[in-house]
């Protein structure tokens, strides 16, 4: 090791978000690289994940007051892949390609914790922070949540064109069921039946999108898979199957603070569609399921290998990127799993990516 240690950039929370997420809640600073200790290793970060979640955690009332905000001048956490440049611990080595939540910054240490080595059976390195990472992996344990997914069951899901959403269509048409999802705007609805494999899409969007969604569930949905909540899940419970479970996953259409804005209490007819139609709402978090990983890697690395799976990417690139990719995830519903390039080496980039690119 040279006594010249690499410097880069970080992002910070610049001051807590009023209404609306903006880029300018956000700040790109110099960063001096962190100290390492004994037990710890030192990442240079390539690729840094944009999640929906991560608007939860820069309010000034987290969970509504249910955890204390983050401090100004804190580094936006999140998952990134880098590749380890300096080790003292046993487990990991110098070139090892890693992923864990090291936040928005070029270089960030870690003593091992919650860090998962890239697997190279799971296609290029940002798909870890996709299909094969968190997005994914949540799916799947979505999926097992739910009893598993049966030939002939008709699952419904929300935000279907996003990370989470489109990988469980994949797993959902992969084991024999019909997949039926919900996106806002023809391209998205196009890219999911052409190159997702979901039997039907209906568009938000369009006039007539419950009627679309009707003849779409002629015996209702077994399962809804909800990424989005809001007011789209009252429109949709009365189109779930007698017996059927409504599985909550993610509700971002409810991340954004309303400024205010009257929210209609849409609770007394939910719980009078779960009464008349035996209906179930169940949470899920991927958290303590890892017992579930090495089937879910097995599994994921046979569809991609045999092209049942073709994941999308949309990367990014710059650091400075990070905080319009989140804004763009609520403005602009971007396809896909978002992901923002930050390696400082242009040659640490990889070729082939699977990547699909939008025009805003």
């Amino acid at each position: 090791m040279t006594s010249e240690r690499p410097s880069g950039q970080r992002v910070v929370l610049r001051r807590y978000p009023q209404g609306p997420l903006q880029p300018s809640d956000f700040a790109v600073e110099s960063d001096a690289t962190p100290s390492m200790q004994d037990g710890e290793f030192l990442v240079s970060t390539i690729f840094v994940s944009v999640d929906p979640m991560l608007r939860l955690f820069v309010d000034q009332a987290p969970f509504g007051g249910a955890m204390p905000p983050m401090p100004l001048g804190t580094t936006i956490p999140g998952a990134a892949v880098g590749k380890v440049i300096e080790s003292r611990h046993p487990g990991f080595a110098a070139g090892d390609l890693v992923e864990g939540r090291f936040g928005w910054r070029h270089y960030a240490t870690s003593n091992g914790a919650g860090v998962n080595r890239v697997n190279p059976a799971l296609g290029a390195p940002e798909n870890a922070l996709g299909i094969a990472g968190l997005p994914g992996f949540t799916a799947y344990v979505g999926l097992h949540a739910a009893g598993g997914v049966k030939p002939g069951q008709t699952i419904l899901v929300s935000g279907a064109a996003g990370a989470v959403g489109s990988a469980a269509g994949a797993l959902i048409r992969a084991r024999g069921a019909r997949a039926v999802g919900i996106v806002g705007g023809e391209a998205k609805r196009r890219y999911l039946i052409d190159e997702v494999g979901y039997d039907v899409v209906a568009d938000r969007f369009a006039p007539d999108f419950l009627g679309q969604l009707a003849a779409a569930l002629p015996k209702g949905a077994d399962v809804y898979f909800d990424n989005v909540g809001g007011p789209l899940l009252p429109q949709l419970i009365p189109l779930m199957a007698r017996g059927g479970l409504v599985l909550i996953c993610g509700l971002m259409a409810q991340y954004q603070d309303s400024d205010g804005e009257h929210i209609k209490d849409f609770l007394p007819e939910i719980l009078r569609a779960v009464m008349f139609k035996s209906l179930r709402i169940q949470g899920f978090t991927q958290a303590g399921q890892d017992a579930l990983r090495p089937a879910f890697e097995q599994e994921l690395a046979a569809l991609l290998t045999s092209g049942q799976l073709r994941p999308k990417v949309h990367i990014e690139d710059g650091i400075e990127r990070l905080p319009s990719a989140l804004v763009n995830l609520f403005d602009k519903s971007t396809t896909g799993k978002v992901v923002v390039r930050v390696a400082q080496n242009a040659a640490s980039s990889s070729k082939g990516h699977s990547v699909l690119e939008e025009s805003h």
